[in-house]
């Protein structure tokens, strides 16, 4: 009873430590009127109607369901949901490995707050984040299945990888990829009962076509054709060339490769600058992104706590310690990711790119986010030579150190942004429209959470534009999201008297 009480109040423990890091890192925007900006998340604020017809009219998937929340709550509170929901895909998979629960959940915060996964809400990408944390979770239900037989966890690891397809195919795939890998790992390490593992399969088969039949519907139809049609356009003219068609859709799957400088950052995080926005305070200086442009939105730091007991992992098993018995797959799993992050910088990757459904994954550094996961299942093993000395003592030290610079890495990609009290709201008449002559995303939101109408040019009463209208006095000059632009709102035609 006593084990038991202990494990429960570490678990409590481990996830106050997650939340108190939370709040550490985004206490700027912690006000329901204050976001942080997230330009591929937009902010379209729904009631609680429009939230449940999205739950039940689209493919499952964890975000649509944390939509039934508040708005102003659910809109961020869907990242942070996600990161404690990667927390949990890493205990539960330590676990399952034997590894004691202190050092179990050092390995969950260690992957909950691995940079590219923690501060990606900078860029908005609320699908990859929602399609890693559930699919992730597979792992721990893959390893129950292939060692234990059960049909439960079978169906379990199917129910979650069909959620993760559903929020997000690329990376769906990535980490399908990676199981696959860790299937074949455990069945040379464990040599199940072959008999065991097709009753199983077959149970995942068809849990995976009644729980992601939508899913699989979308990304074999619109999400391919939508892929097809970017790569046409991105071959153009050079269509009639096929040297020329090859090299453009190379460069296309290859863009935002991630540069071998930057690899200084998993040490030294912020060592090439933030983001690329141009309110970043310390501007990203890397060449990451297309042919086209240089854009950053994210860290790709790893955290210094699990690169260090991942090397305590690797001294575990080097001494053939028992406790380090998935050690090895994790530390590969690390390293190979790691290189294909780079991309085009390294030869290794254009066999990958040749194969079927990964020709058409762009951004290679999307692998790192495996890297992040492996190195925090590694830290997972590694912590044990800690908490089995000092079982209480070192497992809070261990998930406080890594909560908290996990925390301190993830503040500089906090951009505040006011909806509630700016210059637009004050210059405008209830009801009034405006066109928005610029689209700038801060601007989109605020007459989002306002619910002012977005007008098209012939029927607004006001624009929005970034320069003096010849003329026009403007009514309101609009200063957001700490910017390098000032927008002026300028009248169009008189409001009307129906107002």
């Amino acid at each position: 009873m006593k084990r038991i009480s202990w494990n429960w109040a570490l678990g409590v423990a481990m996830s106050a430590l997650y939340a108190a890091a939370i709040v550490l890192a985004f206490w700027r925007v912690l006000s329901p009127d204050v976001v942080f900006v997230a330009p591929d998340a937009p902010i379209e604020p729904l009631g609680f109607g429009d939230a449940a017809r999205r739950l039940f009219t689209s493919a499952p998937t964890l975000q649509n369901l944390l939509f039934l929340l508040p708005y102003p709550f659910a809109y961020e509170g869907t990242f942070w949901v996600d990161g404690y929901v990667m927390c949990l895909a890493g205990v539960f998979l330590l676990r399952g490995r034997g590894v004691d629960w202190g050092a179990a959940w050092v390995g969950g915060l260690c992957a909950a707050f691995a940079g590219y996964f923690a501060t990606l809400f900078c860029a908005g990408h609320r699908g990859v984040v929602d399609a890693l944390a559930v699919t992730c979770l597979g792992f721990g239900a893959l390893q129950r299945g292939l060692t234990g037989g059960r049909p439960w966890w079978w169906a379990l690891f199917a129910a979650v990888s069909a959620l993760g397809l559903a929020a997000q195919a690329d990376i769906w795939l990535l980490v399908t990829a990676a199981q696959g890998a860790y299937a074949a790992w455990l069945v040379a390490r464990e040599r199940p009962a072959w008999r065991r593992l097709l009753c199983g399969a077959a149970v995942a088969l068809v849990t995976f076509a009644a729980v992601g039949g939508p899913a699989l519907a979308h990304t074999f139809g619109a999400a391919r054709e939508t892929r097809a049609a970017q790569l046409g356009q991105v071959a153009g003219g050079a269509a009639a060339d096929p040297a020329l068609a090859r090299a453009a859709r190379w460069r296309f799957v290859t863009d935002w490769s991630l540069p071998p400088e930057d690899l200084v950052e998993l040490l030294a995080p912020g060592a090439i600058g933030h983001t690329s926005y141009p309110f970043d305070p310390a501007p990203y200086t890397g060449r990451m992104g297309s042919a086209t442009q240089v854009l950053r939105q994210h860290a790709i730091h790893i955290g210094w706590v699990p690169m260090l007991l991942a090397l305590v992992a690797a001294g575990l098993w080097v001494r053939r310690d028992p406790a380090a018995c998935d050690v090895p797959f994790w530390l590969a799993l690390a390293a190979v990711t790691l290189v294909l992050a780079l991309g085009r910088h390294t030869p290794l990757y254009r066999p990958l790119a040749a194969l079927p459904f990964f020709d058409q994954v762009r951004a290679p550094v999307k692998w790192l986010h495996l890297t992040g996961f492996a190195f925090a299942m590694a830290a997972g093993f590694g912590a044990q030579a800690f908490t089995r000395r000092f079982p209480r003592s070192a497992a809070l030290a261990l998930g406080a150190a890594a909560a908290l610079s996990g925390a301190l890495v993830i503040r500089p990609y906090v951009f505040p942004l006011d909806l509630a009290h700016n210059a637009l709201t004050a210059a405008l008449p209830p009801g009034a429209s405006i066109w928005n002559a610029v689209r700038w995303p801060a601007l989109d939101a605020v007459c989002r959470w306002h619910r002012i109408p977005l007008a098209d040019g012939a029927t607004a009463d006001y624009a929005v534009a970034p320069a003096p209208q010849p003329g026009l006095t403007p009514l309101a000059t609009l200063t957001l999201e700490r910017p390098a632009v000032t927008l002026g709102l300028y009248p169009l035609k008189a409001p009307s008297s129906a107002r």
